[in-house]
């Protein structure tokens, strides 16, 4: 049996609609592709408190989901980061069992970054990728604290786009596709807004990869 749980790190307003895009791509793809799945978001973090982390989570099954009411992930197997520098500061990786994958938003090599990830020894893999400038957002690495201004709806001026990854959100599931495989990329890669963003990733990502100890 195969089962899988993907659980995203994001910023409550600014950057929710690129969390809840990844998870709702990949469970959207995963049931095309036959499976169950489920993508949901986590309140208890506070969620419309401007760059406050938040969660957003994804599951993956062959059969049929047992745990569809319990409102998050215990032990996910990929986590992604959607901003840099929240690779600091808490156990994102708290519950992961051994051999999972990370993937970072970031410009840094997976080599520097390592050292600030907590129970690195669970990794089959570290993956980083700078969504942010294949995307076109070269702003995300000096204006994080001024993307929450916009006030015209409840989650920031991207929230207005219906569009599937039209910014950040396309690099990071391609990085996510491309290195665990979770879904086809034949599945996903439609539905996806930026398509230049995407497929740039699939090139320019760069994995370390890790011997990850077992329990």
């Amino acid at each position: 049996m195969s089962y899988t749980e993907l659980s995203v790190w994001t910023r409550g307003i600014i950057m929710d609609k690129e969390g809840r895009d990844i998870v709702n791509s990949i469970s959207t793809s995963a049931r095309k592709e036959g499976k169950h799945a489920q993508s949901m978001e986590n309140y208890v973090d506070n969620p419309d408190r401007t760059n406050c982390p938040t969660r957003k989570y994804c599951r993956v099954s062959d059969t049929v989901l047992e745990n569809e009411l319990t409102y998050e992930n215990d032990h996910p197997n990929i986590v992604v980061l959607v901003e840099g520098t929240m690779v600091k500061g808490w156990d994102y990786m708290r519950g992961m069992p051994p051999g999972g994958t990370l993937v970072i938003n970031t410009h840094y090599t997976p080599e520097y970054m390592m050292r600030f990830v907590p129970g690195a020894d669970r990794l089959a893999q570290l993956v980083c990728v700078d969504a942010a400038k294949l995307a076109d957002h070269k702003w995300l690495y000096y204006r994080l604290g001024q993307l929450g201004l916009d006030r015209l709806s409840t989650e920031g001026a991207a929230e207005r786009s219906k569009a599937i990854a039209p910014d950040i959100a396309a690099p990071l599931i391609a990085a996510v596709v491309k290195t665990t495989g979770i879904v086809k990329m034949e599945t996903i890669q439609p539905m996806i807004a930026n398509q230049k963003a995407f497929e740039l990733a699939l090139h320019e990502l760069h994995i370390l990869p890790l011997n990850p100890v077992a329990a």
